[in-house]
């Protein structure tokens, strides 16, 4: 009997150092950050009176909340549908057979080998309006900093560099995955390209698609670091998104309780749109 015990425990006890973990490290600071945005808080971290959703108040109405939201809500307009297409384009173009094809997917592998910091470093370099590889390449002059628009298209250029080798892995699985004899049969009964594409791989890597669709959209509301590295909020706060203004509040300003009632909206933000989404792919995705 102790033995059957024993063993009927001892799955529990493996997850147990997980579960701990994720305690600790996720679900603790993620309830102190909730309770701080409906208090007062001190330099030390200390809450020091309850407010309710005053901050919450003194948020929304803000002029740079209003511009950090407008800010990350487009980037996500644009960033999503580009970092998709781009990272799909991909993958189709990879998946054949020969040597062209295993040279392109080392080639949209290498962006997962190089830090975010450094990718980072190097397109501020390349961006550079004045000795700037890329405006002599193209042999234009645009001022990729102090324009508002071009600093939003930088901010999606290195997003979609950083993804797409993570998306561009998925993706190029799902498409192999596709059972061969399907593709031959639709060969043969005079499929083209596109009509492949859409009536066999894409139902059929609908549920990996989702997927990437929905780590996109987390990403983009939760970008930070190129706006840190590259832009750091400007023009005129034209590139400021929730993220970067909840460090400004919260570790440059000392404002916790403030830096706290953003991230809490960010979050509540996040879920409530991949929520929809859960909600959508149910209806319209097949697994098999």
């Amino acid at each position: 009997m102790k033995i059957q015990r024993n063993w009927k425990a001892k799955p529990y006890l493996l997850v147990l150092p997980a579960l701990l973990l994720a305690v600790v490290f996720a679900y603790r600071p993620f309830v102190i950050t909730i309770l701080n945005s409906f208090h007062t808080v001190n330099l030390g971290g200390i809450r020091m009176q309850f407010v309710g959703v005053e901050n919450y108040h003194r948020l929304f109405g803000s002029e740079s909340f209003q511009a950090s939201l407008s800010n990350t809500l487009r980037f996500t307009l644009f960033f999503v549908p580009t970092n998709i297409i781009i990272c799909l384009s991909a993958a189709l173009l990879s998946n054949r057979e020969g040597k062209l094809a295993t040279l392109n997917q080392i080639f949209f592998f290498l962006p997962m080998a190089v830090g975010l910091s450094s990718a980072m470093m190097i397109f501020k370099m390349m961006f550079n309006p004045s000795i700037g590889i890329i405006n002599q390449l193209f042999t234009t002059d645009i001022q990729w900093f102090n324009d508002p628009k071009a600093a939003m298209a930088l901010l999606v250029i290195a997003g979609v560099y950083l993804d797409i080798g993570f998306n561009f892995l998925l993706l190029s699985a799902a498409l192999r995955n596709v059972p061969k004899e399907l593709v031959e049969v639709a060969t043969l009964e005079g499929a083209g390209a596109m009509g492949l594409f859409r009536y066999l791989q894409l139902p059929l890597i609908a549920p990996t698609l989702v997927f990437v669709l929905m780590t996109n959209i987390k990403d983009a509301m939760l970008i930070s670091s190129p706006v840190l590295i590259l832009t750091e909020g400007g023009p005129f706060r034209s590139t400021q998104t929730l993220v970067y203004q909840m460090y400004l509040e919260g570790f440059k300003s000392g404002n916790y309780a403030m830096g706290s009632a953003i991230a809490t909206v960010v979050f509540l933000l996040t879920f409530t749109i991949l929520l929809s989404l859960l909600h959508l792919e149910r209806r319209r995705v097949y697994y098999q």
